[in-house]
Order: structure tokens, then sequence, then C-alpha cells
């Protein structure tokens, strides 16, 4: 089991997203969290195939700030938690193994 998380600072770009594909091949993460991906949910939700994952996750940006994405395989069981902005918690179990608490934050800047 691996997980990666990183604040990706927008994903509205291509070369951003062309790099996160990179990341997702070179360490082939059970889980993925991008972090301060300033777009709509359903764009962080539609990368889910070609960063090789079968399900995904996203809370939209609140304007060019914020928004958070999940990504996991069917090899993994993710249960999302409540949720907010600024957070996703999830319980993971992946095969045997006791099952544990993710949670993925964007703390934002000074004046959020």
């Amino acid at each position: 089991m691996s997980c990666l998380s990183w604040n990706c600072r927008g994903l509205g770009n291509a070369a951003t997203v062309k790099e996160l594909r990179e990341l997702a091949k070179k360490f082939a993460p059970s889980v993925l969290c991008v972090l301060e991906t300033q777009v709509h949910k359903s764009r962080v939700e539609g990368l889910k195939s070609s960063l090789g994952f079968d399900n995904s996750f996203a809370v939209s940006s609140s304007g060019r700030s914020s928004g958070l994405g999940i990504f996991w395989n069917n090899e993994t069981k993710l249960n999302l938690l409540p949720y907010s902005q600024y957070h996703i918690d999830a319980i993971i179990t992946e095969g045997s193994n006791d099952p544990w608490r993710l949670t993925c934050v964007y703390g934002g800047g000074a004046d959020q």
C-alpha cells in the first residue's frame, strides 16, 4: 500500500496534468490525493482513467483557490467520511490489512 499526495497548484494547465500522470505512473500509488486543484470537481474526476485509477472523488474549488481530489483502485476499499472544501476524510482497507484513516487536507493561504 502506498499513498501519494501532491499540491498541484491547479489542474487547468496541460503541463501540470502531464506531470501528474507521470507521477502516478512512476510511483503507482494505491491512493492519490491532489490538493489545490483550482478546477471544478468534474475536471478532477475525469482524470481517473488517464491516471490509471478506477475510482475518484473530488471537491470543487472556490474560484481560483482550493479544490481537492482523491483517486483509488478497486483493490483498495475506500469509504468516504464527511468532507469539506478543505479536507477529504476516508477509511481505507486493502486486502486483509486493518482499516486505517486517511485525511487529505488543503490549508490554504493566510486569508482563508
